[in-house]
């Protein structure tokens, strides 16, 4: 169980496994939107039941008991210290947190359009060429969403290449804000257990999230 002692100082951090969570898919989920709530703050969370309550826009009972299971299941956490949070234009931000969620350093942003938002790692062509495919799989996901989501009950519109041992050569990992979508597009190893990967969520958020 979670340490609520209202008489220590904690700070509410997500974790990489939360800021997935939070943008796996646009499902109504009331786990889901506090997460979302809390990638798209600018400021210092700073613990407290009134804050709880208020960006679950629940009681604070119940607002309590959701946040107990964002906590067990690894989702948040509790710190003495705040959490970074990356301020500045996007294109100043990303590079830098994309390098650090490739085993070889190779990663970009896409948005459903097709248009490259930041890359690392790839040339201008490669980076607008995969940007394109993966708007492409996104409309291949979307024509092809209820075998995979309903028949065959996979969770996640990501797409991978992988090699004959099964490791991944590229991965598309589609990111839902709100409304929007965006995909991570990231060469060799993903490394999305990385502080990074939400940082990079919480930037989106901050920047596109509409409530």
């Amino acid at each position: 169980m979670g340490d609520y002692n209202q008489d220590s100082i904690r700070y509410i951090a997500i974790t990489p496994s939360g800021a997935y969570f939070a943008t796996l898919n646009s499902a109504p989920d009331d786990a889901r939107a506090m997460l979302l709530q809390l990638l798209s703050t600018d400021f210092e969370l700073l613990y407290s039941l009134e804050l709880v309550a208020e960006l679950a826009d629940l009681d604070e009972t119940q607002a309590m008991g959701l946040f107990q299971q964002l906590l067990d299941r690894g989702f948040v956490a509790l710190s003495e210290s705040p959490p970074e949070i990356k301020r500045g234009p996007l294109e100043d931000i990303l590079p830098d947190l994309l390098q650090q969620i490739s085993d070889s350093g190779k990663a970009l942003l896409a948005d459903d359009q097709g248009f490259c938002l930041s890359s690392t790692g790839y040339s201008a062509e490669q980076s607008e060429n995969l940007a394109a495919l993966a708007a492409d799989l996104l409309s291949l996901q979307e024509r092809h969403k209820h075998i995979l989501t309903s028949d065959l009950e996979v969770a996640g519109d990501s797409w991978g290449i992988m090699n004959a041992a099964g490791q991944s050569q590229l991965g598309f990992w589609v990111i839902y804000i709100g409304h929007q979508r965006f995909t991570l597009v990231i060469s060799d190893m993903p490394k999305l257990n990385q502080q990074a990967f939400a940082e990079i969520l919480a930037s989106l958020a901050r920047r596109y999230l509409d409530y």
